[in-house]
């Protein structure tokens, strides 16, 4: 029988949650929709408006 070796599956902390960027009408009711799906307990919506949110900051507030 063979001996498997242990392997490090460098598991790590998820990303920090995108945040809204200051004064930016588009940002904002992503942040408040996100909010909104957590306190309904609704954790797939929050991933889902965390992948819109950092796909819009990648189109609109990146150089």
């Amino acid at each position: 029988m063979e001996t498997l070796e242990p392997r490090d599956h460098g598991l790590t902390e998820p990303p920090a949650e995108p945040s809204a960027a200051p004064g930016c009408a588009a940002c904002l009711p992503l942040v408040v929709a996100r909010q909104n799906a957590r306190s309904n307990g609704d954790y797939s919506a929050v991933s889902d408006v965390n992948v819109e949110l950092r796909r819009h900051h990648a189109a609109a507030h990146t150089s």
